[in-house]
This record gives structure tokens, sequence and C-alpha cells, in this order.
């Protein structure tokens, strides 16, 4: 069994990886996440797997949600995990390090580990968000795996097509769809979504596909709709071109490609209005503001021209004692 109480990171680095504003106990949440993750990873994997002895990476850990869940198997295995982000990967090595291994890795490849160093790799919800360099990752991913490495990865399948999309699920209009194309990780980072087919497709071309659901990670409660794919290393040769390539006359890529553009106009259309929308209502509040300026300025002139009249000076003896009067009955 896992150690029960692992620290928890600050809930700044917890937030990171997974909105925990809407939780009424964030850090229950929190560990309940990791829990839920731990558990998907291992009824993935193969019957005859075991930890002693083997090297793991856990491929973007943030402030180790999954990683640390996984202490007891580090007392067996050297478990290592690694992320973008410098201020979990410092809290990381000064707080669960040991018996974990952390290293800070940069937004592009490579991972600065040997050829041939892990037995088994899992990201969960990274592929998810990897827009442009999705084929050098997985390129770099297979260097790094044994000649029989294991590789498990969670994507967005149909479940989140309503959430993402806005529309429902149809295989035939989704190959790679990248959307929300640089949005901020403030509010979630691009969002990609994979059909089965598609991976089989192209990641297929650099690992042998050992088992692949479309809603596999659906077991797993707070991820409810994304997929998981659990892929064995192929011995050969890998690159980004082999990744990327369109066979010719492949419809099923045709109209993928055709839909996604279709979302990405969608997209422009929504944000132009958005903008619209905005420029409209900070005109509105420069008008406002004007309308004010120019009521301050009428009032003080007002005041002034009060202020220097004759009646004004005559009774300031007079306000003077009323203001006396005020002050003692007070």
């Amino acid at each position: 069994m896992p150690e029960q109480n692992p620290p928890y990171p600050p809930l700044e680095l917890a937030h990171r990886v997974g909105s925990l504003a809407d939780a009424p106990e964030p850090f229950a949440y929190y560990d309940q996440l990791g829990r839920e993750t731990r558990d998907g990873i291992l009824a993935a994997l193969p019957s005859d797997w075991s930890f002693p002895g083997k090297r793991v990476l856990d491929f973007g850990c943030g402030a180790g949600r999954t990683l640390r869940h996984f202490t007891s198997e580090a007392a067996e295995a050297e478990i290592w995990g690694c992320d973008i982000d410098a201020p979990s990967i410092d809290w990381l090595s000064e707080a669960l390090c040991p018996p974990f291994h952390v290293f800070c890795n940069g937004p592009e490849p490579p991972l600065g580990q040997p050829d041939a160093s892990f037995d088994l790799i899992w990201g969960i919800s990274v592929f998810t968000h990897l827009t442009d360099s999705w084929s050098r990752w997985l390129v770099e991913l297979h260097r790094v795996l044994t000649a029989d490495g294991l590789l498990y990865l969670t994507f967005m399948g149909s479940g989140t097509s309503e959430l993402i999309a806005g529309e429902p699920w149809d295989e035939s209009n989704v190959g790679m769809n990248v959307l929300k194309y640089g949005q901020s990780w403030d509010l979630g980072g691009p969002m990609v979504m994979h059909a089965p087919w598609w991976i089989e497709e192209h990641w297929g071309r650099a690992f042998e596909i050992v088992s692949l659901s479309p809603d596999g990670f659906a077991s797993v409660p707070s991820f409810a709709g994304h997929g998981s794919v659990l892929m064995r290393r192929r011995n050969l040769e890998v690159d980004v071109e082999m990744l990327e390539r369109i066979q010719p006359g492949d419809a099923r890529e045709a109209r993928a490609l055709a839909h996604n553009v279709a979302q990405v106009q969608a997209e422009a259309v929504e944000l132009r209005e958005t903008c619209g929308y905005l420029n409209s209502k900070l005109a509105e509040t420069q008008t406002e503001k004007q309308a004010v300026e120019a009521r301050a300025v009428d009032l003080a002139g007002r005041l002034s021209v009060v202020e220097n009249s004759k009646s004004w000076n005559v009774t300031r003896p007079l306000r003077s004692i009323a203001h006396q009067v005020r002050a003692a009955r007070r």
C-alpha cells in the first residue's frame, strides 16, 4: 500500500495541475485525484509487470500529485519525476526526495537522460495539451525507454467533446484536433482531442499498441471522458517526419483536418465577437469616465465661485460659530 500521509505541496503548486478552486476541501480532492490516477496506471499495466529493479518516470509530474502515491514502489524501484514548472520541482526536491528523484525539463526535448533510461513512463494529461511539439516529445520518450519499455498516456477522448469542442463526438471528424490554440495556461492551456484511429496510425508507428480505450480513464471518476493508451517501444529508429506523415489519399485525415479548420474558424469568430464586446464596454467606460470628469470640473468651478463670493466671505464667522455649537453638542 502507498504511504498514507506524504506531505502536500503549497496550495498554489497543487492548483497548477488541476483546478481546486471549487473543491470544499482542496487537499482532500488533490489526494483523491492522485489516488485515482495511481489506480488507473496500475490497472493498465500488464499482469506480469513488477516494480522491483525498474526505473520509472512520471513525465509531467507537477508537484507530485500522482508521484506521492508511489512511495512504497519507490522502495523497490527507482522512480523519477520531471516537469517544466521549476517551483514544483524545487518543492519536490526538498519534500519528497528521497525516496523519489526529480529534474526540471524544458518545454522542448531533450530530457537530459541517457538512452534506454526507463522501463516505464507515464504521462497524465500531458499530450492533451501538446500542439506543435507532440512528435518531438514522442521521439524523445522513445529514445529514453528501454528496448521493451512501456509508455502509458492519457488523451482527450469521446467524453470530452461536448466540454472542449461544444459538439457531440463524431470520430469521423476527429484525428488530432487542436482547440484553443495559444490559450493561457492560467485558463487551462490549449486543448487537444485525439481519436483512437489517429493514435494507432501515428503513435503506433513508434510504439506497439498494447491496449487502447477511448474512455479508458473513465473508470477514474475525475478524468471521465479521457482515453488512455498503453504502448510498448518498437525497436526501430523514429523521427518527427515519420510520426507526422499523412498517408496520401487517407480520407480520414482529410476530413478531420477540414473539420479542425472549421473549428478554428468558429473560434476566430467567437474571439472577434468577444473582442468587439470588450471594446464596446471599454468605450462605454471611457464615455462614463469623461462624463464624471466633466461633472467634477463643473462642480469645482461652481464651488470656486461660491467660495469667492461676497456673501460667502461675509457669513464666514457665522459658519464658524455654527460649527463650534455642533461640536459642543456632540
